[in-house]
């Protein structure tokens, strides 16, 4: 039998533990609140789901800095060669999209794994909307007009995304 002590005893450590929980994933949500996507990415009419954004400093092109944004299936935030990475399909489909600091498009490489030709480069197929660059976070929509083609491949997206600025 349970004495009264050994009672309180456990039920202090059972608060202790249910606290714990609550703390690390309030701050697991912390975490996963710097990054968002969601939205329609579609390869030859099959649905990829985007589930991992992040933002790295890009290659100067033109002149101008630019950033470049992944965009994967599969969590690659601790690769600090994600982009490269995602092209080969180490994280199932992706898109990695190359913008100025303005938020205009300027490259653009698709890899979906319905596609044939893996990856696609299609800069003019896919547009930014509702752009912003403040406190530290990038946020924006993603879209091409309709399906796009390239290569003779199609694709389509719509994508709504917030992550941190490099």
């Amino acid at each position: 039998m349970v004495n009264e002590k050994e009672q309180r005893e456990g039920d202090k450590m059972g608060k202790i533990v249910s606290t714990l929980v609550v703390v690390v994933a309030g701050a697991t949500q912390l975490i996963a609140a710097d990054s968002e996507v969601s939205g329609i990415f579609k390869g030859n009419d099959q649905p990829a789901k985007l589930a991992f954004v992040s933002a790295h400093k890009g290659t100067p092109l033109r002149g101008q800095e630019t950033i470049k944004l992944v965009f994967t299936e599969k969590d690659h935030s601790k690769d600090e060669q994600a982009d490269l990475k995602a092209l080969f399909g180490d994280y199932g489909s992706a898109l990695v999209i190359g913008i100025q600091l303005d938020g205009k498009v300027v490259t653009c490489d698709v890899r979906h794994e319905a596609h044939k030709q893996k990856p696609i480069s299609s800069p003019t197929s896919v547009k930014m909307s509702e752009f912003k660059n403040e406190n530290g976070q990038l946020s924006g929509k993603l879209a091409t007009d309709g399906k796009a083609e390239a290569f003779g491949e199609k694709w389509e997206v719509n994508l709504t995304f917030k992550t941190k600025a490099p």
